[in-house]
């Protein structure tokens, strides 16, 4: 087992400033946190305006169809969905919000989002997420003012795949959410959500073992099981300037192996934003 990569050496760029254009929502009312919580794998409490929280959505077969940040904010909670397309459960938020006076607001038209560098100067109007990705250089800014930036030109898709973020090929109900990098935010002591007895029956019996990976080579490898004398991966997203997503099994370790005569460097993801 070698310990580095010189040869693939890469970074993205000095200074970027990245549209983000998933869906965004906002929910307004009372007992906004409980609607929320009840189907998250995590209890969102309620905090003071500017608090950063997660959620997980999973299907009721336990698996991730959303795992969107939640800012919470003087008008309610703005979610900032992972999912490329507005997710279905927000008719279930709807009509239980609805019962309390409250609404689920479209807000992907109000609230700009963006990905920057840490070296790019602070937009004081602007609500921060900071450390994501893998190289932890980068941050997720929000603010009403979309003040005419100009984004990078780099696409979505590849700096998500270089920095170990979620996209549509994580969602869907495809993973569990421990093995796309979310088991720090599955709490089994958060009532009963969607999937929580199939997490519970998994955490007493059968732990999940899996884990999402990134994969960085010196050339595209083919989609599908990727065989070691560590164990298998199952890479399930496209390679994107020599990156891809993998499900890793226990025994594979992170560092870099020679695979059929390249080298294949594996870094695990933590927590996947």
């Amino acid at each position: 087992m070698q310990t580095d990569l010189a040869a693939v050496a890469s970074r993205l760029v000095d200074v970027m400033n990245l549209e983000d254009s998933r869906p965004t929502t906002l929910l307004e009312g009372d007992g906004v946190e409980e609607v929320l919580s009840s189907l998250s794998t995590v209890k969102i409490d309620p905090n003071p305006p500017g608090v950063i929280s997660r959620a997980v959505i999973c299907n009721p077969v336990g698996r991730t169809i959303d795992a969107p940040y939640v800012i919470h904010d003087e008008a309610g909670l703005i979610l900032l969905h992972q999912s490329q397309d507005k997710p279905e459960y927000l008719s279930s938020i709807t009509r239980n919000l609805s019962k309390k006076g409250g609404s689920v607001r479209d807000a992907s038209l109000v609230i700009a989002r963006y990905f920057h560098d840490v070296d790019e100067s602070d937009h004081p109007d602007g609500i921060l997420i900071h450390e994501i990705g893998i190289e932890n250089n980068f941050r997720i800014r929000i603010s009403s003012d979309e003040g005419g930036e100009e984004s990078s030109d780099l696409s979505f898709l590849q700096f998500a795949l270089e920095q170990g973020g979620i996209t549509e090929y994580h969602l869907g109900g495809n993973f569990l959410p421990h093995e796309i990098g979310l088991s720090d935010f599955v709490k089994l002591d958060n009532g009963c959500y969607p999937g929580q007895e199939i997490h519970a029956r998994l955490d007493s019996r059968n732990p999940v073992t899996k884990r999402l990976v990134r994969i960085r080579s010196e050339e595209p490898l083919e989609k599908g099981r990727l065989v070691t004398e560590y164990g298998k991966l199952k890479i399930f997203t496209p390679f994107v300037n020599l990156f891809a997503h993998a499900i890793a099994d226990e025994g594979v370790v992170d560092g870099v192996m020679n695979h059929k005569g390249l080298d294949v460097e594996i870094s695990t993801v933590h927590s996947a934003f």
